[in-house]
């Protein structure tokens, strides 16, 4: 039944044989997924811990280059460094005791081969609060900053054993790499957590959809498995190259939204086609299920396929960037929609096969098809009010649309600052006691390498007074608590021996020197990023370099690599999906108005996320107590790889039925009322689920993970309800005839009504159950 105006012949013949040898070989394909999910339990559960935890460094950024030059030529290993801060009233009182104490962890911890020297805070920072407590800073010895990220919990287990008959101490080890790598332990936890918030939800709504334990049960069990095999295969890869536990997170989040909504998919439309048949023909059951099955599997299997390859593009685009995190979520959604399409296209039917359609409707309160009829009826209803005043439809909706994405525009980048994170952090709970002893900018110094490249010294009497000025510069600024450096004269020193200090300031031939910035309490990150990107301006020297490094300035070079990334990954994915929608449905008009439509939701989910946290309308419903005023870059780009693909599920999923039926009957209009009459119902269920399991994610207790979360949940509904049912339909009914061009329909067209055809296999299905639901009769009658 195929034909040059139908979907592509091949891949819609494919995807109903592999439904066909599904159904007939249920057990081989079941014990293979079986055994697959067992084995993929077991890799999680000995291999999980391959993820690291941490962002790393930012392979060529400015950042992690000076990040080396401060090891190798200054012996300064910042982003390799921890901060033990304690604090007991009676080691206050007692400098021996204090010191002894000192002694002790310092031997302790010098015995562990990662750490390369212990000192006082005191060597780099003057006056501490030491009434309020204390720190000492942990130089570790590590490939790079990753790899002094891993050490963290090292670190905090030998310190724990230690301190475990000295309750009354209260300490924290905290820093750089220890906030980076809290937060993603943190985010894998809380993951966990929105996972069983989400699971019950999806549940009670497609109980309440089929009204049967079974049938509602069917798509979350696939969507558990996909989730299980989809972690494994990242944990498997991560033995290969590094993979960040933020992985686990998208994993989690996309594994169940879209093994529920591929499995909803393939079931929603083999109980439609199974209801049909056996309303027009009664005959044997098993014939019938095994039809329904192939058809559905050609229709809304074909979509899933499609639209899993729109989500694939859009994670494979994260690949792209510099950033192992960012690498990381564009791995961890690939695996994700990989596997849950394939266990929408191989699972679901070999469990179908096993599954009798009593069974699917136990406890008998549902019967076959239920909810069909009056759903068809109630969205065929709303497309002939849509196609009756398509103008109305495009310009209400359109105006609804850009009033939520207008926030948008007010878009502030940057990073929330560490009061934004979750107080049960110990780096935070770190971080808070040396903001008590008034050297919290000691977490986050700015570091300004000055050098030449011609290898002659730095400090030269023509250099000598600039170098002075910057300094000062540098010391006068508001931001600034203090500032180490080297002699600034090219006179000899008249000290009869070297200042002490816990690292040198300048290099042994002099080309290169340092200053070490320490910022004041009060000065937050996004400040701090500012100053990084300022310093250098502040002095002009023939042949010499400045540049600055430190946490400010791998912010800096993080948001520039986001940035960097948004022309490439946004041309990526909008070629890549286009060419995918007009392979598919082969017209350039509805192919493009696809594109547009996705963009717009896009643009929706992330104006409602600065509208909510940047702006603060509502953000205490999150658990804020004040608006974060910045939206880190990441989040745009993440939202936009993740839903661009995910919109199109809907948009493949309600315009392939339309182009079904216009092949059919050459009316346009009657193929968007009867398109939303057969798919309103399975679209806004499956929105509903998505919406939920993103919205748990949404009382995350990570910032970033509940800005994604609610910009993915908001902009999913809407486009559901909104830009799928109203915009897209009305602006179709606008475009007639030439939405589908250059196709021709082939169905014949009698007394100014379409034909319906009707047929078995993996043919081209008819309309009868939606043109039972326009003319108010069953789908008996209407045979």
């Amino acid at each position: 039944m195929n034909d040059p105006a139908s979907q592509p012949a091949g891949a819609k013949k494919a995807i109903s044989k592999l439904g066909e040898f599904c159904w007939d070989r249920p057990w081989p394909v079941l014990a293979g997924w079986l055994i697959t999910v067992i084995a993929a339990a077991l890799i999680i559960g000995a291999y999980s811990d391959r993820l690291v935890s941490g962002a790393g460094s930012i392979a060529g950024s400015q950042s992690a280059r000076i990040d080396a030059e401060l090891a190798d030529t200054f012996g300064v290993r910042d982003s390799q460094a921890l901060i033990l801060t304690y604090s007991d009233p009676a080691l206050n009182l007692d400098d021996d005791a204090r010191y002894e104490f000192i002694d002790d962890i310092e031997n302790g911890l010098l015995e562990l081969p990662a750490v390369e020297a212990v000192f006082l805070a005191s060597d780099v920072i003057e006056q501490p609060r030491d009434d309020k407590g204390h720190a000492l800073i942990i130089a570790l010895d590590t490939p790079d900053a990753l790899g002094a990220e891993q050490q963290v919990p090292v670190i905090r287990q030998a310190i724990g054993a230690m301190l475990q008959d000295r309750a009354e101490i209260e300490w924290a080890v905290s820093g750089r790499g220890a906030i980076s790598y809290d937060l993603t332990v943190f985010s894998v936890e809380d993951s966990a957590r929105s996972e069983l918030r989400a699971l019950p939800l999806a549940l009670l709504v497609l109980l309440y959809a089929f009204g049967a334990l079974l049938s509602a049960s069917l798509p979350v069990l696939l969507a558990i498995a996909a989730r299980t095999v989809a972690f494994a295969g990242i944990v498997i890869f991560a033995g290969f190259f590094d993979i960040s536990t933020v992985a686990q997170a998208i994993v989690t989040m996309l594994a169940i939204a879209l093994g529920i909504d591929y499995s909803l998919f393939v079931y929603h439309r083999y109980r439609q086609v199974l209801s049909d048949a056996v309303a027009c023909n009664p005959g044997d059951a098993h014939d019938q299920r095994r039809g329904a099955l192939i058809e559905a599997m050609g229709q809304s299997g074909l979509v899933v396929l499609y639209s899993g390859l729109a989500v694939a593009i859009g994670m494979a685009s994260l690949m792209m960037t510099p950033m192992m995190e960012m690498r990381s979520i564009g791995f961890g959604g690939l695996a994700a929609v990989t596997v849950s399409v394939a266990v929408a296209l191989t699972m679901l039917p070999a469990l179908l096969s096993l599954i009798g359609a009593k069974a699917l409707d136990w406890p008998g309160r549902a019967k076959p098809g239920r909810g069909y009829t009056a759903t068809s009826h109630r969205w065929c209803g709303w497309g002939r009010l849509v196609v009756r005043h398509p103008w109305i439809a495009i310009l209400s909706s359109l105006a609804a649309v850009l009033l939520m994405a207008a926030p948008s525009l007010y878009t502030q980048s940057g990073f929330p600052d560490d009061e934004l994170f979750p107080p049960e952090l110990e780096s935070v709970r770190g971080v808070q006691m040396l903001e008590e002893m008034e050297i919290k900018g000691l977490s986050a110094p700015v570091f300004v390498v000055i050098s030449r490249s011609d290898g002659g010294a730095v400090i030269t009497e023509q250099s000598a007074p600039k170098l002075r000025e910057l300094r000062g510069s540098i010391e006068a600024d508001s931001r600034i608590a203090e500032v180490s450096a080297p002699r600034l004269s090219s006179r000899p020193s008249l000290t009869p021996f070297p200042m002490s200090g816990a690292q040198s300031l300048m290099s042994e031939s002099g080309d290169k020197i340092l200053f070490r910035a320490i910022p004041r309490s009060d000065t937050n990150l996004f400040a701090l990023r500012g100053l990084a990107r300022e310093i250098p301006t502040w002095i002009d020297l023939p042949g010499v370099t400045v540049e600055t490094g430190g946490q400010a300035q791998f912010l800096n070079d993080f948001d520039d690599g986001v940035r960097a990334s948004y022309a490439p990954v946004l041309f990526t994915v909008l070629v890549a999906t286009g060419l995918a929608l007009l392979l598919m449905l082969g017209a350039p008009l509805v192919s493009f108005k696809a594109l547009i439509l996705n963009l717009l939701s896009v643009a929706v989910g992330y104006g409602m996320v600065v509208f909510v946290f940047q702006l603060g309308y509502g953000s205490e419903l999150f658990g804020l107590a004040s608006p974060t005023e910045l939206i880190p870059s990441s989040v745009p780009v993440v939202i936009f790889a993740v839903l661009f693909g995910l919109s199109m599920d809907y948009e493949i999923f309600l315009v392939s039925r339309m182009r079904d039926i216009y092949l059919n009957c050459g009316d346009n209009e009657r193929s968007i009322v009867e398109a939303l009459g057969d798919t309103g119902s399975v679209i806004s269920s499956a929105a509903l689920i998505m919406a939920l399991v993103f919205g748990a994610f949404a009382f995350s207790q990570i910032v970033i993970v509940q800005m994604i979360g609610l910009g993915l949940a908001t902009a999913i509904l809407v486009d559901a309800l909104i830009i799928r049912a109203v915009l897209g339909p009305a602006l179709m009914m606008v475009a007639g005839k030439w939405n589908w061009w250059p196709l021709k329909p082939h169905g014949a067209s009698i007394a100014g009504k379409p034909s319906l055809k009707i047929t078995s296999g993996s043919g081209s299905t008819g309309v009868v159950g939606t043109s039972a639901a326009l003319t108010g009769q069953s789908a008996s009658s209407s045979k």
